[in-house]
């Protein structure tokens, strides 16, 4: 089922790349590339919760947010190294690439539960789980330029970052799981409502990146 949502998803939005130019085309690529990332980390979940004999709970809170804030951060480290290190670009294309994994998951969460659940829930889902893949990989962007510049702090930075996303991801799992289901879902709106007024500062900008 993964994979008809996946060709549904991204066949509309791979024509419309050729028509489309500059940094859309790589929003629109990177969206369809978390959309991809959301299908291979599916698919690795499911091996692993076989291979360690895990129920969906235990694969939700200890499998996959590593190999998900993984998987998406790889893209990010990649385009960062590879063609540009311009926050301009890098930024929204980490927040695109987080949105389009949280996009491809929703549908799949939709059609296997479509009997239980209703519009309120889809404003929710489509709220929150959207916020804490698009924030992971966007804070994980952020911290991948910086140690593009700080090559000494790559691997230290690197993990740091990724710990902090999965620690992120892994707690927002737990609380929707649990009887704090509510506060699970404020977490990505207050984190986002928190940090969206310092994106634009000049102070926080002076102090993730450093002038050229």
């Amino acid at each position: 089922m993964v994979y008809i949502i996946f060709i549904c998803f991204a066949v509309p939005l791979a024509l419309m790349l050729p028509i489309i130019k500059g940094q859309s085309r790589s929003l629109i690529l990177f969206m369809l590339i978390g959309a991809f990332m959301a299908v291979s980390a599916s698919e690795i979940n499911s091996v692993l919760g076989l291979l360690f004999q895990l129920p969906v709970y235990d694969v939700s809170l200890r499998i996959a947010p590593v190999t998900e804030e993984c998987m998406k951060a790889l893209p990010v480290l990649a385009y960062a190294f590879l063609f540009s290190d311009d926050k301009k670009i890098v930024l929204p294309l980490a927040m695109s690439l987080g949105i389009g994994f949280a996009i491809l998951e929703n549908t799949y969460y939709l059609i296997n539960s479509f009997q239980q659940i209703n519009l309120l829930w889809a404003l929710i889902r489509g709220v929150s789980c959207s916020l804490v893949h698009g924030l992971c990989t966007y804070l994980v962007g952020c911290g991948i330029l910086y140690v593009r510049k700080e090559k000494r702090l790559f691997f230290a930075g690197t993990f740091g970052l990724l710990t902090i996303a999965i620690t992120f991801h892994a707690t927002y799992n737990l609380l929707v799981w649990s009887k704090w289901n509510v506060a699970g879902v404020l977490l990505p709106i207050v984190v986002y409502g928190f940090i969206l007024p310092f994106i634009y500062s000049k102070k926080l900008k002076q102090l993730l990146f450093r002038s050229e």
